[in-house]
């Protein structure tokens, strides 16, 4: 009798992410994944090799939402005094030194689990979670990539030359819309506008930067200057700025759910402004409320199946697609290894969570056979 492969989940087990894991192993018929807290390994109380046994299926969640968790991997990157840092909701800690820290952090997991099956392979949540990077690796299906910048004097002095002067600016490694600003300049007036993620706060020590829930616009050529500043120091990327295709009175892209190399879970997410993502107050709105043709549809599959190929060791990602609002072709934005958490949403009768697990044990089932 085949020995029934053991789950091992590593994450913040406080996290809604576990708990929706280990209720689709229940729904499995699985036994409850074994939980090993970032915060153990980040404090050295564990040794993976001593723990994971070959042969077990390790599935690395998002560290994200846990303020122990960001300081011990700023620490990890090379932050002094992480230690130190308070917790003030939403504020942008040093995001570089974090994906540094986040990128030792994945590798030495790596190192330490030996001979498992992994969900997602540590490698390519790295290459996901760096926007340039999977942007290189993906670049014939994405938007073209535009020059690098280190500060607003280089970007200002490009965009003012450009035809068309609206871009999107994105920290090098963020999620959740960390960080994000939609840039316009009005070439007949001289005048700029950003719509941002970040609020940009004055304080007696300097200027301090937060993610916002809402929507900030600002105006002012000095605090665009400071916000572009920031993100280009950091290490950000632009792009240019694409107009959505719309449903109704909003404009919108896909989130689509890539398991074992096809799509599967997919929900719109409908804005009245620049940003779609869905915790920033965005509706979601069902794909086939939006009638999209069968061709679209076939044009988004092969999409979704090519950005899969290139991560062959992954088992899933969570890709924001793009419907130009001219008709052109798909186009993927991002991919993202933490991006299947979709609650409520089902296809064919199972949530994200359940699908990937029984992708897995089909995967199992197979290399067995």
């Amino acid at each position: 009798m085949q020995k029934k492969s053991r789950f091992v989940l590593i994450g913040n087990p406080e996290n809604r992410r576990v708990h929706f894991f280990q209720e689709a192993l229940q729904q499995a018929g699985q036994d409850a994944a074994l939980v090993i807290p970032y915060l153990s390994i980040l404090h050295g109380e564990c040794v993976l090799s001593e723990i994971i046994g070959d042969g077990d299926i390790l599935r690395v969640e998002s560290p994200g939402e846990n303020f122990a968790v960001e300081k011990k991997i700023l620490a990890f990157g090379g932050l002094e005094n992480a230690e130190e840092l308070a917790d003030e909701c939403g504020r942008i800690y040093h995001p570089r030194l974090w994906f540094q820290g986040f990128s030792r952090l994945i590798d030495s997991i790596m190192q330490q689990a030996g001979n498992v099956s992994w969900f997602n392979h540590p490698e390519e949540i790295v290459s996901m979670f760096n926007k340039p990077l999977c942007k290189q690796i993906l670049q014939t299906y994405t938007l073209p990539s535009l020059p690098n910048f280190s500060c607003y004097e280089e970007f200002f002095a490009y965009a003012e030359k450009q035809a068309y002067s609206r871009f999107f600016i994105k920290l090098n490694s963020s999620s959740s819309a960390s960080g994000i600003v939609a840039y316009e300049y009005n070439k007949s007036n001289g005048k700029e506008q950003a719509y941002s993620t970040v609020e940009l706060v004055h304080g007696i020590d300097g200027a301090r930067y937060y993610n916002s829930l809402k929507i900030k616009k600002y105006t002012q050529p000095e605090a665009i200057r400071n916000i572009l500043d920031f993100l280009f120091t950091e290490g950000a990327m632009v792009e240019s700025w694409i107009p959505k295709a719309r449903h109704e009175d909003s404009s919108y892209d896909l989130r689509v759910v890539g398991i074992a190399g096809q799509r599967r879970h997919a929900i719109a997410r409908l804005s009245r402004g620049p940003m779609t993502n869905l915790h920033l107050g965005n509706q979601r709105c069902a794909v086939d409320e939006l009638e999209l043709s069968s061709s679209t549809w076939q044009e988004i599959d092969i999409l979704v199946e090519k950005t899969m190929q290139a991560f062959p060791r992954s088992l899933y990602a969570g890709l924001d697609i793009l419907l130009p609002r001219n008709g052109k072709a798909p186009v993927l934005l991002e991919a993202n290894a933490f991006g299947d958490l979709l609650p409520n949403l089902l296809h064919n009768g199972e949530n994200t969570y359940l699908a990937e697990i029984n992708a897995v044990l089909e995967r199992q089932r197979l290399a067995h056979a």
